[in-house]
């Protein structure tokens, strides 16, 4: 009887009580914005992360030395808001016991939990473009991973894009009145000053519904090109109106930061020709790195075969992300926040559907292909009403990453 007693004693013993004996599962607390202003986007991150841990537990489970362990989930929704995302934090960490937790939509949430995990040491992957701030070598937790890095480089790359390779010089940016548009700013003047380009700055408040009187001075302002760095329903209605106001045919226009949703959202005219970039896109058909547009197709093959529409930008990063979280646990062989963290360090580099990616000390990695550049297709060209944009390039190279230096490392 007491080896009986023993045997059950070991099932329900927490990951990581033993660390050299593999657990009997492992649980992945999953929290992203399923309502409230995050919902267009939430639920297809959702998506990604469970997609990546079924093919995890349909190759056996998880890597624990010589053994395989299953992956269970807990899904959160964090309401678009920090409060509840707070709670819901201490519900997967305290009741569910979860041994890493990834997700979030709202950059404003993810600085709000990584403040938390400072406090109270979680493995925590969040997966959408956090405030650069949150980088900072004194505000990111040890033990936060942010895969899709922060909306500096969106604005880093697409200025310095267009005036590189689409020779603009004579520029506006427009974007929305927070920190989300505030720091694409920062990249793009990042790059105008390398670059030698100055550009005119203009902001809206968050929630606008009709842009016309800022659009109207744009016009008047003749420029080469507008940047546009909204987000949410902010960024349908000003793609919208930029081709209703005319805008669009009177200058290029560049969106800063592309997603599935935001491009389905509007009229094929209003995308047509609209320049934009992608940290990801399903159809890589064309692209000069066939390996990665092969790889791609094979995720957007299977994701589309599990869930009947194709694979947004947000649900391949949940999707890395998400792996990258389980990554950690399996080197580590614990749920020891801190042992799961030099675990990923130790072991920085990874392959992903946008090449190698690669953690710097900082806590977000840099990849092969930072970042895709796409143009609108016109409704003639699209096969259905997901054949929205097609890639033409790619942002590569270190300097879409904010410096270490102004990060605050030597």
């Amino acid at each position: 009887m007491a080896a009986v007693v023993a045997a059950a004693a070991l099932m329900v013993l927490p990951l990581g009580a033993m660390a050299a004996d593999p657990p009997a599962k492992v649980k992945v607390g999953l929290m992203y914005g399923l309502t409230g202003a995050a919902s267009p986007i939430g639920p297809v991150q959702l998506d990604g992360s469970k997609l990546a841990i079924k093919e995890i537990n349909e190759a056996g489970g998880l890597q624990w030395g010589k053994a395989k362990v299953p992956v269970e989930f807990v899904v959160k929704d964090d309401e678009t808001k920090p409060d509840v995302a707070i709670r819901r934090f201490r519900e997967l960490k305290n009741v569910d016991k979860v041994d890493v937790i990834v997700g979030q939509t709202f950059a404003s949430i993810t600085g709000a939990l990584n403040k938390q995990v400072k406090r109270s040491p979680m493995a925590y992957f969040p997966v959408n473009v956090v405030a650069l701030g949150m980088f900072a070598k004194d505000e990111m937790a040890p033990t936060t991973f942010a895969v899709h890095g922060c909306a500096y480089s969106a604005g880093y790359g697409s200025a310095a894009y267009l005036v590189k390779n689409l020779k603009k010089k004579k520029i506006v940016f427009f974007g929305p009145a927070y920190a989300f548009g505030q720091d694409q700013w920062k990249g793009a003047q990042a790059a105008f000053k390398t670059l030698g380009v100055k550009a005119e700055y203009l902001e809206s408040p968050v929630g606008t519904s009709d842009f016309t009187s800022y659009l109207t001075k744009i016009i008047e302002m003749k420029p080469d090109a507008v940047m546009l760095a909204h987000w949410g329903t902010d960024a349908i209605n000003v793609l919208k109106q930029c081709y209703e106001t005319g805008l669009k045919n009177k200058t290029t226009v560049w969106f800063n930061w592309m997603t599935n949703v935001f491009g389905a959202g509007v009229p094929a005219e209003a995308l047509e020709g609209v320049y934009s970039l992608m940290s990801w896109y399903y159809d890589m058909t064309g692209f000069e790195d066939a390996a990665i547009a092969a790889q791609s197709k094979a995720f957007a093959d299977k994701f589309r075969k599990e869930y009947g529409y194709p694979p947004d930008p947000y649900s391949a990063m949940a999707y890395i992300g998400t792996k990258e979280a389980l990554r950690g646990l399996s080197l580590a062989q614990t749920n020891d926040p801190m042992k799961v963290a030099a675990a990923v360090m130790a072991n920085p580099s990874f392959e992903s559907m946008k090449g190698k990616g690669t953690w710097r000390i900082d806590h977000q990695p840099i990849f092969k292909y930072n970042a895709f550049v796409v143009k609108g297709k016109s409704a003639k060209e699209r096969k259905d009403k997901w054949d929205l944009v097609q890639v033409i390039g790619a942002y590569t190279g270190p300097d879409y990453l904010p410096s270490l230096k102004m990060l605050g490392y030597k």
